[in-house]
């Protein structure tokens, strides 16, 4: 298995093997040269001394008319290793879909900071593929940073000239995240209580605990420690492009993988009042997981999604996301004078910022009761 980072990579014969970029053919695809040796260390020593007798004998890299659809590529698959599989397939679809067509024949060394703006903000105002207006802020950040990648490991390669201007990144816009009122959660939760099954329940575990979609269609029932009162968040659910599908089969697929990052591998505490629901579905469990599937041992988190709609409709509220569930959790907790710190670390995140910019919620409620607290100062 290849080192992280590195082309180096052990054989079937037990000798190591390393390989390197030699040159590009006419079209921008790379060829490849191989070391090997009897040690990784061995193998990594020829391998540098390669590469570098490569850039001292080729100072004429830059003159090679490599396209940035080969870049692109060559990135890509030289961050490979360390990509989860959801991230490489997304970075995958903008590349083949936004990224290749409009500017991939570009030779890369004609490339610099103000084209690769002027694209972006093409993208911007019109880059949708069904033509209805501009890319999302979210989606052209992503497009600018696989650009500013790939155009630095295109310099490291001798392939074109550093940038000397910057790529610009646009502001995300902050929209006015859904929470629910008090009012409005304690018709869902009479609504799921009342005849309470599997899917019902999944909808309290994350007004109660603020887990996420993925994270609840992920939960197993080996993960819930009855005895201290906690649930490990260990695996999430999604669904992400098929690489490999062939002609009529689906282009996505559902995964069962681990959680985002290390602070989203967490143990959560669970309220006591939930306690006596969630044991006496245990009793009862059908499976490994939680939240049972069909076509899958778990639950499509999207199927999912369009049951907690259902819900919504049946009691008569508002439509609103899943993930509504898990601001709306923050906000009560934050109402009841939870700390600031606990709540980010239940929620999974790094750190206490990202809570309080993205998932707390000042209910206009809450502002008043504030507002309230300095009637004394006037004698009140």
């Amino acid at each position: 298995m290849p080192r992280r980072g590195e082309n180096i990579r052990k054989r079937k014969d037990n000798r190591w093997e390393g390989r390197y970029i030699k040159g590009y053919a006419e079209d921008g695809k790379a060829k490849y040269a191989s070391v090997y040796g009897k040690t990784y260390f061995e193998v990594k020593e020829k391998l540098n001394n390669a590469k570098e007798q490569l850039r001292r004998g080729m100072p004429a890299a830059m003159e090679q008319n490599v396209t940035f659809r080969a870049v692109l590529f060559l990135w890509l698959q030289n961050n490979r290793i360390r990509l989860k599989d959801q991230t490489y397939a997304k970075y995958l679809d903008l590349i083949k879909n936004h990224l290749v067509p409009e500017i991939g024949n570009v030779q890369v060394k004609r490339l610099d900071a103000t084209a690769i703006n002027q694209f972006l903000n093409m993208k911007k105002d019109g880059g949708r593929l069904d033509g209805k207006g501009g890319l999302s802020a979210s989606y052209i950040q992503t497009l600018s940073f696989i650009m500013q990648a790939a155009m630095e490991y295109a310099a490291k390669e001798n392939l074109c000239r550093p940038l000397s201007g910057e790529i610009q990144r646009p502001a995300k816009r902050v929209k006015e995240l859904e929470i629910m009122t008090v009012a409005e959660q304690l018709i869902l939760e009479q609504h799921m209580l009342c005849d309470c099954n599997e899917k019902k329940l999944g909808v309290l575990l994350s007004l109660y605990t603020g887990l996420r979609l993925g994270e609840v269609c992920g939960l197993m029932w080996q993960d819930i420690d009855f005895e201290n009162r906690s649930i490990h968040i260990r695996h999430s659910v999604e669904r992400v492009a098929n690489l490999y599908a062939e002609n009529g089969k689906t282009k996505t697929k559902l995964i069962l993988g681990d959680v985002k990052t290390v602070s989203s591998n967490r143990i959560i505490p669970i309220p006591s009042f939930f306690m006596p629901l969630l044991q006496s579905f245990s009793l009862k469990r059908s499976g490994r997981f939680v939240l049972p599937g069909k076509s899958y041992e778990y639950m499509d988190p999207r199927s999912y999604q369009y049951q907690f709609k259902r819900y919504l409709k049946g009691c008569r509220l508002r439509s609103i996301n899943f993930h509504a569930l898990r601001h709306t959790f923050a906000t009560r907790c934050i109402e009841t004078g939870m700390d600031i710190k606990s709540l980010s670390e239940i929620l999974g995140h790094s750190s206490v910022n990202i809570t309080l910019s993205t998932y707390v919620h000042s209910s206009l409620e809450l502002k008043r009761a504030q507002l309230d607290r300095m009637y004394p100062i006037h004698g009140q």
